[in-house]
């Protein structure tokens, strides 16, 4: 038996962008690494952090959340109980 060849198969450009600048382009698009993603997450978490640092800061010296927690302190002395911070929630919430 004699070894057939193959027929040429011919494909005609289906688009006008060479395999150069088409890779090109995904290398310009290029997603972040996971590593870049790590380092940008966590500067993110530590400028959160700082905000809500100086969010507690400036609650704390809000005038009603020092009345508040005034009575918060009043309560535990008045009961002479150590209690946890739930059960001071269950005195002043509805059954």
């Amino acid at each position: 038996m004699a070894a057939q060849s193959a027929p040429k198969v011919v494909l005609k450009s289906t688009t006008k962008m060479s395999l150069n600048e088409r890779f090109t382009n995904m290398l310009k698009n290029k997603q972040p690494t996971p590593v870049n993603i790590r380092a940008s997450m966590q500067q993110q978490q530590q400028l959160a952090s700082a905000r809500n640092r100086r969010l507690a800061q400036q609650m704390e010296n809000r005038p009603s959340v020092q009345a508040a927690l005034k009575l918060k302190q009043g309560v535990y002395h008045l009961c002479g109980l150590f209690l946890l911070p739930m059960s001071i929630n269950c005195l002043f919430s509805d059954p």
